[in-house]
């Protein structure tokens, strides 16, 4: 049984006791991670109860509670997205043309104008970033919203958060993935399990460049190999390199521990099978957002339900292909 005690942090006996804790708590963050940042943050409890009455029979409420959703659901893709805390992100200006200088004999990858791909390699001393358009459609039942109030409205703030994080995160590692073999060679897992040696073969290949890894990306299939670590050849999780994170909101972010002195960040959306290895974000690349998170009303009256539609527009570019790298399990098994 999952615990935790008053300070956040995890009941654990040993470090591989606190790293099964961690694998079981990861499973039920699959599912969906808990909102960081609620209605209830950005106004009064008084006055948000006000908007989402008002909002389903006045106009200006409803672009008042609109206004009032973006903010958490923006401090809660600052907090939980996978791709914000890999890139850097840089607010751009509208009608700015959006490029970055690289580094002599430095290839970049850019993800596409439509998002999702293709992808495109840049070679030159600039690349230019197109940016793309993200968007959730959350709705609730006019019902829902006076009975549960907040509930109600804060699960449409996570259906958002959970829908642009998704895309957002998506386009980074398809980018990650091309740029990790532009300059770099794809590590073969060749067992059926993640070792440590695995890790040691990533972190050289960005290492090897004078660049410092700095985090690995994984699904949770691969976060499970480190459990076995113990069978034997010096992998065990209690040898000292693998240091586990304790703490409850940490985990709520992807952030599970550190090698090496690097992170190591789960996401469903890696692909099973993958590690990536990243430098810091200032080494690998940029997350241009021109339109930050925008919420505007989009209520379905004959429904009888309240909706949103919530955009941003932003562009994800890996301007350092040296600073990532790759190593895929050549054989792949259920966890």
């Amino acid at each position: 049984m999952l615990s935790f005690n008053s300070n956040g942090e995890i009941n654990a006996s040993s470090k591989q006791d606190a790293l099964q804790q961690i694998i079981r708590y990861a499973s039920v963050l699959q599912e969906g991670v808990p909102t960081s940042h609620s209605l209830a943050s950005t106004v009064s409890e008084e006055k948000a109860a006000e908007l989402i009455e008002a909002a389903i029979h006045d106009q200006h409420a409803k672009y008042s509670l609109a206004q009032a959703m973006a903010n958490p659901i923006r401090k809660n893709l600052d907090y939980h997205g996978v791709a914000r805390r890999g890139l850097v992100v840089d607010p751009v200006d509208q009608g700015e043309f959006v490029t970055y200088e690289l580094d002599i004999d430095v290839q970049a990858v850019v993800v596409s104008a439509h998002g999702s791909g293709p992808e495109s390699r840049i070679f030159g001393e600039r690349a230019s970033v197109e940016l793309f358009e993200l968007f959730s459609n959350p709705t609730i039942r006019y019902s829902e919203a006076r009975r549960r109030r907040f509930n109600a409205i804060d699960r449409a703030i996570q259906k958002a958060r959970q829908e642009l994080m998704a895309q957002e995160d998506v386009n980074f590692f398809g980018a990650l993935d091309i740029a990790a073999t532009v300059e770099n060679t794809a590590q073969d897992i060749n067992d059926s399990v993640l070792l440590k040696r695995d890790l040691i073969d990533i972190k050289k290949q960005i290492d090897g460049w004078d660049n410092v890894t700095a985090k690995y990306f994984m699904n949770i299939a691969e976060f499970t190999d480190i459990l076995k670590w113990g069978a034997g050849g010096g992998q065990g999780a209690g040898g000292g390199d693998f240091d586990p994170v304790s703490m409850r909101e940490v985990l709520q972010t992807g952030l599970y521990g550190q090698i090496f002195g690097a992170d190591i960040i789960v996401s469903k959306l890696v692909p099973p099978g993958t590690v990536y290895g990243c430098a810091d974000p200032e080494f690998v690349g940029v997350m241009p957002v021109r339109q930050d998170i925008q919420v505007i009303p989009a209520d379905e009256p004959k429904q009888l339900k309240l909706g949103w539609v919530v955009t941003s527009e932003l562009g994800i570019g890996i301007l350092n292909s040296r600073s990532v790298a790759v190593g895929r399990k050549s054989t792949l098994v259920n966890p």
